[in-house]
């Protein structure tokens, strides 16, 4: 008798048990779907992108941009179906052992002598450079070569900036990396150098300066220190005039008119080291 006495007591609280846990079950289902769900709803958006938080390498969207402008219809196009900066050109192959390319070649689509100019000048700097490299894919022994091709291009209200960039794998030859830019006013038909740039914005040709040593000397003292570690590295030349802004030639109007200037010394030497001056 006292044995089926504590079996029944046991059983019981076995339901007590059973029961409890269903109500709090229950009452945690309740809750999320009433202020779970809410605070779901109410969450605060992730603020967005700074534009010094975007990398540079990340720019490179083959297509044109609009800041701040809503159309350039006015411009005399050379093809009137066309953006003022479209991709002209796609190439995305592989030839095994001889080489890899993917390039999107881009088209200043205006109708006058300067930017057909330009148009000449990219052409031969990068399509030409791609069929020489089909082309000598054709001989005996030639090293595979690996070559893309990237652009972006910014219409900040009159002004257009288009920025090519190419990176270049020659067999043993150390990779380069190649760019390129076109500031254009498109109202005047004039290319704009970097001083207008920075009269427009009412930057202090003096501070730019400063800057460009800041950034340039601080990449000296990183590649000073990996080469003290056996690496080999692009040796800059502080005392160089291409520091001064009076000299600068690869510079564009970005994102919300930012400026940046670029130092890529693959234009002329076998590197992909680059020194990039951000000017908001």
């Amino acid at each position: 008798m006292r044995m089926r006495k504590i079996e029944m007591n046991a059983r019981n609280i076995s339901f007590i048990v059973i029961i409890i846990v269903c109500i709090l079950a229950l009452s945690y289902g309740i809750y999320y779907q009433i202020f779970g769900k809410r605070q779901k709803e109410l969450k605060v958006p992730e603020p967005p992108k700074q534009i010094q938080d975007i990398a540079f390498e990340d720019l490179f969207d083959n297509k044109l941009n609009l800041q701040n402008y809503e159309t350039a219809e006015y411009v005399n196009k050379l093809d009137v179906t066309k953006d003022i900066i479209y991709t002209s050109y796609t190439l995305n192959e592989i030839y095994e052992g001889k080489y890899e390319i993917q390039a999107n070649i881009p088209m200043i689509n205006i109708r006058h002598d300067k930017t057909i100019a330009m148009d000449r000048e990219l052409l031969a700097i990068f399509y030409d450079k791609m069929g020489s490299i089909i082309e000598n894919s054709k001989k005996e022994g030639t090293p595979k070569t690996i070559y893309t091709v990237d652009y972006t291009a910014y219409l900040n209200e009159n002004i257009l900036s288009l920025v090519i960039k190419a990176n270049l794998k020659e067999g043993e030859k150390a990779q380069r990396t190649i760019i390129k830019t076109y500031t254009y006013n498109i109202s005047t038909n004039e290319q704009i150098n970097l001083s207008d740039l920075l009269e427009i914005k009412k930057i202090n040709t003096n501070d730019v300066e400063t800057q460009i040593k800041q950034t340039v000397e601080q990449a000296k003292k990183e590649a000073d220190n990996l080469e003290t570690m056996g690496y080999q590295v692009y040796k800059r030349d502080l005392k160089s005039d291409i520091y001064k802004a009076e000299n600068v030639d690869n510079y564009f109007l970005g994102p919300n008119g930012s400026i940046y200037i670029i130092y890529a010394y693959g234009n002329t030497n076998f590197t992909t080291e680059c020194d990039i001056i951000f000017i908001k």
